[in-house]
């Protein structure tokens, strides 16, 4: 299925070397999984789309504005760890090159 010469091809464009023990070698290796995906390609499948795993569904609730009251932001910025007047007070996280 794949030659030495189209073996050699591969390996010049990935910049490997390769002895002439591992050509042979990877020769029958290639020959074996290609075997293999061709024994896939007879393979019949017929499925819907719902049955596919991973389906596509669109899964999200609609946007709801929520007033909340001071009491219940005031509680909020108790519960953190840090505060600057109504702000939650966080780390700078920038990185500099």
């Amino acid at each position: 299925m794949i030659t030495v010469k189209e073996l050699e091809h591969l390996a010049k464009l990935a910049r490997i070397e390769l002895s002439s023990a591992d050509k042979e070698s990877l020769v029958k290796e290639f020959d074996s999984i290609l075997g293999y995906v061709d024994q896939l390609k007879k393979v019949e499948v017929s499925m819907k789309a719902e049955d596919r795993v991973g389906a596509v569904k669109n899964i999200m609730r609609p946007d709801v504005v929520v007033n909340t009251s001071d009491e219940d932001r005031e509680r909020l910025l108790k519960e953190a760890p840090d505060r600057e007047g109504d702000f939650i007070a966080v780390k700078k996280m920038i990185a500099q090159d």
